[in-house]
């Protein structure tokens, strides 16, 4: 066995790996920043300008990339969840996990206040760069916040504070900012004293957080093929030394570690490209203090055998210069990663821009050579005589004259010629229209009309029109494909990894309406996931078409009295018809069949609506005497049975309550026996039944 690895080694091997790594990401670095200058149009690198002559960029990559990203927001973005965790027995335990899981990572991903921003951002990376990254990870949190009380006694302050505690609370601290006192008059006080009271709560709390990685800034390992292989994967990370001591490092430990070198010769340019408009990537700050120090940290997920037992494991490593911060087993690679185009055998596929790139130099190209010819049609230069006099030539003003020498004999016909040069405007426009065409059957761009003739434009037919827009959403399609298998299907499943692992406390959201409390401790089965996405660029359009095709039919079986449906199936096709019209809460428009408290109001309202109904009959009969009892009987009849309904919903919900409190409390009671036969087992050496293994 070899010995275990120390702090001076570690950080030496993965030193040497994160320089192979930032190698490798600075080849992708250089492709990288080429496409995000052509996206910007900037004049730069293959399109830097001639001087005096055309400069114009042709906008093709930011033309691809905006066409896509309202059909990829509307997508990804949109109503319905993109990956749903499915069961894989019949069990109802499982199958309630699954929906509980589903809603959960599902809320966290898309419902937190920063997320329309995160997951933007993380498909136009993809778009532009050849990947995007985001990384997810559990945060603990603190909050300060301070309340105020005026005219409070002793008594009202302890209620006070006891009403502030809870299990997120780290403390209270309480500053009396104005005392009143009272006065005594004998025994008895007139008044009682009371102050002006402001408490100071700090309150600590778990976050899920999804952070987007600039493409310049993530790490992974030469040839990788996946995340999850790679054998080193990570990002380097400014943070303030004020930062780091929030979040728990010693300040001993952070006064040793060097500031950022703005002059680092690993900093990429990309940065200055993408903050050009805002001064490029210098980072000084005008406030100088230990605070506000930038410090570099490499934040590695990497493969090693630090414990010397000779299996590589995956470890969380965090480092900055020679000092490790962090050093703990984790066994999972916390990023999620998107390419437009997957590539075999490849972690990091194309994006497309990449492909669009070439497009876009040819169109540049034409179109300056095409701006350069109309300038010198319209402004030609001329053959001029040398008797001519070169300042009135020169000099351009209406109606201006060009004198000739007095003793020339050339005609003034002959002396001044435009020269000619021939435009070739029409013939660029051919060309441009090839190109354009050659560009949309490469990216899918929809060119709906390109390519006809004018005189012919009346003449399109609907049936091609759908064809290439057919081909166009064929495109679309496999990108959202590759996006939900890939980057989506990852950051889901490693949410709940995470989540069932790290979070200790129980969290409280909303979905469609209706509060839901999870505990992802509680976790046990491991479910298959599936992608929803990658059917279609109008995939709502189509989905709530084929959702009111199912209604349909299910309204037909029902009044047939069919068993093929019943009224959850149907309650299942009007919520995901809501949720596809973008509505919050189901629970505004329908009944969810199996709770008990919304049927109940729905079936109290039907008894109502038939005590209406009787009392009006009994109004419009001619024997009101004799059929008035008749009625009243019937109204207290139905009256007793809603009031039977509702005990029993009430009995219901009390035998539930008591079955979980049992279970609980069986289940307390198995770990603890479990534990004392594991301490017999172990102070005897002999195996008890039902010990811990």
């Amino acid at each position: 066995m070899q010995n275990k690895m120390t702090e001076s080694d570690l950080v030496a091997l993965l030193s040497q790996a994160e320089e192979d790594a930032a190698q490798y990401n600075g080849e992708f670095s250089q492709e990288n920043t080429k496409y995000l200058s052509a996206y910007l149009g900037n004049k730069t690198g293959e399109f830097l300008a001639i001087p005096n002559q055309s400069s114009v960029v042709s906008t093709d990559i930011a033309d691809v990339v905006e066409a896509d990203m309202p059909s990829l927001a509307r997508i990804f973005l949109g109503s319905g969840d993109v990956v749903t965790f499915q069961p894989n027995t019949d069990n109802e335990a499982e199958i309630e996990e699954a929906e509980e899981k589903t809603k959960y990572v599902n809320w966290i991903v898309r419902n937190q206040p920063e997320s329309f921003n995160i997951i933007h951002n993380w498909l136009k990376d993809a778009e532009i760069q050849k990947n995007g990254v985001v990384k997810y990870f559990i945060e603990e949190q603190k909050e300060v916040e301070v309340v105020e009380y005026e005219g409070v006694d002793a008594e009202e302050i302890q209620l006070i504070i006891e009403s502030l505690k809870g299990s997120k609370v780290d403390k209270v601290k309480i500053e009396i900012s104005e005392q009143k006192e009272s006065e005594v008059i004998g025994d008895t006080p007139s008044e009682v004293a009371t102050f002006d009271i402001k408490f100071r709560v700090t309150t600590e709390k778990q976050k899920v957080c999804i952070l987007n990685i600039p493409p310049e800034s993530f790490l992974i390992t030469r040839n990788a093929r996946s995340l999850d292989d790679a054998e080193m994967v990570g990002d380097r990370v400014r943070k303030t030394r004020g930062e780091l001591l929030s979040e728990g490092f010693k300040r001993d430990l952070i006064d040793q570690l060097s500031t950022v070198d703005e002059e680092d010769n690993r900093t990429s340019n990309i940065e200055s490209v993408r903050n050009k408009d805002q001064g490029g990537s210098n980072y000084d700050t005008s406030i100088n203090d230990w605070a506000s120090q930038n410090v570099e940290i490499s934040d590695l997920y990497v493969k090693i055998d630090f414990d010397g037992d000779g299996i590589a494991e995956r470890r969380h490593v965090m480092i900055s210069g020679n000092k490790v911060l962090v050093n703990e087993y984790f066994n999972h690679v916390p990023y999620a990663s998107l390419s437009a185009i997957l590539m075999p055998h490849k972690a990091i596929g194309r994006s497309r821009a990449e492909v669009t790139y070439p497009y876009q130099l040819q169109k540049t190209s034409l179109q300056r050579s095409m701006n350069d010819n109309i300038y010198m049609v319209n402004n030609p230069r001329n053959v001029v005589h040398p008797d001519v006099d070169l300042d009135d030539m020169l000099t351009v003003r209406t109606n201006g004259i060009v004198r000739l020498d007095e003793d020339t004999n050339v005609l003034p016909g002959n002396a001044v010629f435009p020269l000619q040069i021939p435009y070739i405007g029409q013939e660029s426009l051919q060309v441009l229209q090839y190109v354009d065409q050659s560009r949309a059957q490469t990216t899918g761009a929809l060119l709906a009309n390109q390519g006809l003739e004018a005189d012919k434009l009346n003449q399109e037919t609907a049936t091609r029109f759908n064809g290439v827009k057919d081909s166009s959403d064929a495109k679309i399609e496999l990108i959202v494909r590759n996006y939900g298998e890939t980057g989506f299907r990852k950051l889901h499943e490693g949410i709940a990894w995470l989540v069932s692992r790290y979070q200790d406390t129980a969290t409280e959201f909303r979905v469609l309406g209706k509060a839901l409390s999870v505990n992802p401790k509680g976790w046990k089965y491991n479910h298959s996931v599936q992608s929803n996405v990658g059917l279609g660029a109008g995939d709502n359009e189509k989905s709530m078409q084929t959702l009111q095709g199912f209604y349909g039919i299910q309204q037909q079986l029902k009044a047939q009295g069919s068993t093929l449906t019943d009224d959850k199936d149907i309650y299942n096709t009007l919520s995901r018809m809501v949720e596809g019209a973008g509505f919050p809460r189901v629970s505004e428009f329908f009944n969810d069949p199996e709770e008990p408290a919304e049927t109940l109001k729905a079936e109290n309202e039907i008894l109502n609506g038939m005590v209406v109904q009787l009392q009006e009959q009994m109004q419009m009969m001619q024997n009101p005497l004799a059929e008035a009892e008749e009625i009243k009987a019937q109204t207290s009849l139905i009256q007793a049975q809603g009031k039977a309904q509702l005990d029993l919903l009430s009995m219901r919900q009390d035998q539930e309550q008591f079955n979980r409190e049992q279970a609980a409390a069986r289940v307390k009671f198995e770990k603890e026996l479990a534990l004392k036969l594991t301490d017999l087992e172990l102070k005897y050496s002999k195996d008890v039944p039902g010990a811990l293994v």
